[in-house]
């Protein structure tokens, strides 16, 4: 019998170093869970941002102060009801998400930019163009008179860059684009 086969272990091949810990990942079916909670709350926001849009372009094109304040208050509702919720469930999902599987949060750059895109849309989204909408459907309440062309266009080109951005998001997700982020090299 040799050394080896007598209970000593053949040397070691030198390869990369080994992570000191693995890092928390999420379980399969816990991780279809939270795709399926972000896709549907990703598809609905950027549905709900379409329906906004569509709705102050009809205000925007309406004739009558009537029909404008008709579409404003169906825009209204709509950012009252489902902007807020969806955007933070978007968030903390993709969060979780990229936590929790081995795409990382910084390890890749189209999830580094999706948070950023969707950071920037969920405070966008909740801190200036549902109040835009909110204020725009006030101002036409009365079905009496309409804000100016201005007032009306500018919610509009808001609307239309952050569905663009949201679009952009959707893209990135099924492309995944420009590879892993790149760290120095630690010395050592």
């Amino acid at each position: 019998m040799t050394a080896q086969a007598v209970g000593s272990a053949a040397p070691a091949r030198p390869g990369p170093p080994r992570p000191a810990a693995r890092t928390w990942r999420l379980r399969p079916a816990w991780r279809a869970a939270w795709v399926s909670a972000h896709v549907v709350a990703s598809v609905g926001w950027l549905g709900v941002h379409g329906g906004v849009l569509a709705l102050v372009v009809t205000g925007l094109a309406a004739e009558s102060p009537g029909a404008a304040a008709g579409a404003y208050a169906g825009a209204a509702q709509l950012v009252r009801l489902l902007v807020l919720p969806l955007s933070l469930t978007a968030l903390v999902t993709g969060l979780v998400l990229s936590l929790g599987t081995p795409w990382g949060l910084f390890r890749h750059y189209w999830v580094a930019l999706k948070l950023v895109f969707t950071a920037l849309l969920v405070a966008g989204s909740n801190l200036s163009l549902g109040p835009m909408v909110l204020d725009l459907a006030a101002a036409t309440a009365d079905g009496s008179v309409l804000p100016s062309d201005l007032d009306r266009a500018r919610p509009a080109i808001a609307l239309s860059v952050a569905l663009t951005l949201l679009l952009a998001s959707t893209l990135l997700s099924t492309v995944k684009p420009f590879g892993r982020i790149r760290t120095p090299a630690r010395a050592g």
